[in-house]
């Protein structure tokens, strides 16, 4: 103890040293940082195990277990839209990427990050990127046509369209190809955070359907198909969600043939934002 203090004083100034000392580390961690261009770690055998096991645990969910894309970019591919150096992909991983589902990964450390940058290098198809089918100028017609699949009536591109479904504008960077086909088939597999398919209903009855866009202990607001935001008190109303359901119609063949479906995502897969 410290001469002319007293004990609890002197517990004081402890605690706060040790929590100092626990916000300082828990930054450095959680703000993972590099000084190098290159990975440290790559092509060695117990780096890349150890990174399959931190990408399974983690981007997995997004990503898929083969890292051919789900609800996130296809990583096998070797189009790295954010950079592909390692120092990119290296920042990729730790920042994420500003207006994407991509989320930060503060938690991991700069040696688990080269970790995981060393089993993603393994994942590159040979011989580069896949070329993909499809016709993007047709694609596009038929995306905004409203004799086609008319997408543009829900779904926004650059400031022009809709509301009622996610903004796509940089979809080409945040979607492969094939959870693209997936999606516009079957739309209920994967639904954004903010477009969950509710219904409220009043105490008169009356039922409202529309996407949930925000929700708390008191209050729900939604869309509806007319792209009208509504906001109720729960104890007025009874919320009940459809887990799975979506706004957005599954587009099967009979409706969108597979060529033209391949031409929609081929344009798609073009919008990569600035």
């Amino acid at each position: 103890m410290v001469p002319g203090l007293t004990r609890s004083t002197w517990l004081r100034a402890v605690a706060v040293t040790a929590w100092l000392a626990l916000v300082v580390t828990t930054d450095a961690r959680g703000q993972a940082r590099t000084t190098l261009d290159a990975n440290p770690l790559i092509g060695q055998a117990t780096a890349i195990r150890q990174g399959q096991n931190i990408f399974r645990g983690r981007c997995a969910v997004c990503h898929g277990i083969d890292a051919k894309g789900y609800r996130g970019s296809d990583l096998t591919s070797g189009d790295w839209v954010h950079g592909g150096s390692d120092r990119q992909v290296f920042a990729t991983i730790t920042t994420g990427v500003a207006g994407t589902e991509m989320p930060g990964n503060t938690s991991l450390s700069e040696d688990e990050v080269w970790m995981l940058v060393a089993y993603l290098r393994t994942l590159s198809a040979p011989g580069g990127p896949v070329v993909e089918r499809g016709d993007a100028p047709r694609g596009e017609q038929l995306f905004w046509a409203a004799a086609g699949a008319n997408c543009g009536r829900c779904h926004m591109v650059g400031g022009r369209g809709g509301r009622l479904g996610p903004n796509l504008s940089r979809i080409g960077a945040a979607r492969s190809a094939s959870a693209l086909e997936r999606e516009i088939r079957r739309p209920g597999e994967v639904i954004p955070i903010g477009f969950e398919t509710i219904t409220v209903t009043t105490r008169e009855g009356k039922r409202i359907r529309g996407l949930r866009k925000n929700e708390d202990t008191f209050s729900v607001q939604l869309m509806t198909p007319s792209e009208d935001i509504l906001s109720f008190m729960k104890p007025d109303v009874t919320v009940d969600a459809e887990p799975l359901r979506s706004l957005m119609p599954g587009y099967a063949p009979e409706r969108v043939s597979d060529a033209d479906l391949h031409d929609i995502v081929r344009y798609l897969r073009t919008l990569r934002g600035k």
